[in-house]
């Protein structure tokens, strides 16, 4: 397995690799449209210095991802952020270290980057994703709560 920066020649790959982590999330929240296709959405990413989109391949063929970047400072947080904002391996290669590989990488660009803090949005039922973010040192400090209004009457 091989790790690398993504290409303009990937793009087609990683947004159909998007498109299956949002039918994925689906299973963990029902307002997701699972219809919904990536289109023309990395090309826009790849090259831009304040994002990184790592691809895993073997054999030349791209089994997984990751797709991260730096939050613009804004007046509240005192520190820069990056947010790990998509990942996935394709399901029979998962449990074989490649989504903790892309994370380490992650991890790297962020510190080289001068970055003290990532972020990264799991649903709170998704406890595989959790169970891999808490291995690699991610700690809950922020929950989203929602309230479906048709529930609340």
């Amino acid at each position: 397995m091989k790790i690398r920066i993504a290409e303009p020649k990937d793009a087609e790959r990683l947004n159909a690799f998007l498109t299956l982590l949002i039918r994925d999330e689906k299973q963990y929240d029902d307002g997701i449209n699972e219809n919904f296709v990536v289109t023309n959405m990395y090309e826009n990413f790849i090259g831009d210095p304040k994002r990184i989109i790592l691809v895993a391949e073997e054999d030349e063929k791209i089994i997984g991802y990751l797709y991260g970047f730096i939050i613009d400072s804004d007046e509240v947080e005192t520190k820069k952020i990056a947010k790990l904002d998509a990942l996935y391996v394709e399901e029979n290669v998962r449990k074989k270290g490649i989504a903790e590989s892309l994370i380490n990488i992650f991890k790297d660009w962020v510190i080289d980057n001068n970055i003290s803090k990532i972020e990264v949005n799991v649903c709170s039922d998704n406890y595989k994703a959790k169970s891999l973010y808490q291995k690699k040192g991610f700690k809950t400090t922020k929950e989203t709560m929602s309230l479906e209004i048709n529930d609340y009457e």
